[in-house]
């Protein structure tokens, strides 16, 4: 098995060592990695040549305030799985504050059509609980999200606004 003079750098952090040779002292010296980024992350053109623009320092400390200040949000047209109709399409618009904001429990929140369901899946999650060892009770449970029409009914008596385009 070799055995290496240097450092071997764990797979999530990269290393940079070097040695230098000055007045016979063989040192080796680690160098902390540093990026710089340059681009146009507004999505609109400015005149304004690179040099003039201001610098932003984004790091991991200020990088939900820099999200948050720059009001980011993301516009898309998705395919419906929800509904029967075929190439059923609707407009999303995801609003990001921090990087919370990526996890898909947040981003179910900013879509109407999925936090209805969600808190469908909630309110029979407790309605489950108590009554859910009663199989009567579990048969009636199955055909009423089944049907549309008693699904509806339901969604009105537990107060959840149904979205009708």
């Amino acid at each position: 098995m070799k055995v290496y003079d240097q450092s071997v750098a764990p797979k999530e952090r990269v290393n940079i060592v070097y040695t230098p040779n000055i007045e016979g002292a063989e040192e080796a010296v680690e160098l902390p990695l540093r990026q710089l980024v340059l681009g146009e992350f507004t999505n609109t053109f400015s005149d304004l040549p690179l040099e003039h623009r201001q610098v932003v320092n984004i790091n991991k400390d200020n990088f939900n305030q820099i999200l948050k200040l720059h009001n980011l949000s993301i516009s898309m047209r998705i395919t419906s799985r929800l509904s029967n109709k075929k190439e059923s399409n609707f407009p999303v618009v995801l609003k990001i504050q921090s990087m919370d904001d990526f996890e898909p429990d947040n981003i179910v929140k900013q879509i109407p059509e999925l936090k209805q369901l969600l808190e469908l899946r909630s309110a029979l999650k407790t309605l489950k609980g108590p009554l859910g060892n009663i199989p009567s009770f579990r048969r009636k449970l199955d055909e009423i999200i089944k049907d549309p029409n008693l699904r509806a009914q339901l969604l009105k008596e537990l107060g959840i606004e149904v979205e009708k385009k």
